[in-house]
């Protein structure tokens, strides 16, 4: 019998397809920090220094080496990228704090139903909720679920930057389990990335569900067998029922 289900954040509850409309929000607010220490930040320049510091630098440590990056090691990645060197400590703490916050003050949304299928669940289950960290940290993720209004339906909350390490760490899921005092049978984990929620689920025995409907990092999926590959939280909703 499933006694509690855990989720990951991004792309699974959270849409990832605001993405470009929040870099805009992101390069609109960075100039204004730049422009305020006499720099300018060409949006071009921006684009391609934001994406290599993700796509070459974060993704290849959060993936490869299985720990998350610091903000801070984040952006000074992004500025070397934009070849800033001898910056202000001041110019570049406010990159940071803007950076970790900036989630709390832009529009975020639910991938289609998952809140309805959180609220749901939350009436029979413990819900977890374990996200590896990007720019943001754990202390404003948390702002964000408050703003969308499901934070008062898990009981848990697991962030990479404050547990120390990335799923798949086995650590991660066997904490969920002696937290609750339960078994590996008595889990579900959703989540979007095979190489890390799937895998980081089956390590420890723990039933997982391949929420594919905007997965996009389908590292070593041929590797992995979930209990379930869905796009329909409906889906989800009667397989854990099932159990």
């Amino acid at each position: 019998m499933i006694k509690v289900v855990s989720f990951d954040l991004w792309n699974t509850i959270l849409s990832g397809k605001d993405s470009k409309n929040f870099k805009e929000f992101r390069f609109i607010n960075l100039q204004k920090i730049f422009s305020k220490y006499g720099y300018d930040l060409k949006k071009d320049d921006y684009y391609s220094s934001i994406d290599k510091t993700w796509d070459i630098f974060f993704n290849g440590e959060w993936l490869e080496k299985k720990y998350t990056p610091t903000t801070s090691s984040s952006v000074r990645t992004f500025l070397s990228y934009l070849s800033f060197e001898n910056y202000p400590e001041n110019f570049f703490h406010e990159l940071v704090d803007f950076m970790e916050s900036s989630f709390t003050h832009s529009e975020v949304s639910f991938i289609e139903s998952m809140d309805v299928l959180i609220k749901r669940l939350s009436q029979d289950y413990k819900l977890v909720l374990i996200s590896d960290t990007g720019f943001t940290p754990g202390k404003y993720l948390r702002e964000v679920l408050k703003k969308v209004g499901i934070f008062e339906h898990f009981s848990l909350f697991i962030f990479s930057d404050e547990m120390g390490v990335s799923k798949p760490d086995r650590r991660i899921f066997e904490f969920v389990l002696k937290y609750f005092g339960c078994e590996p049978s008595e889990v579900v984990h959703i989540g979007d990335i095979p190489a890390t929620d799937v895998k980081g689920a089956i390590d420890v025995g723990i039933r997982s569900v391949h929420f594919n409907k905007e997965t996009y990092l389908f590292k070593d999926i041929e590797k992995f067998k979930p209990d379930l590959v869905t796009d329909d939280p409906l889906k989800i909703e009667n397989f854990i029922k099932s159990l």
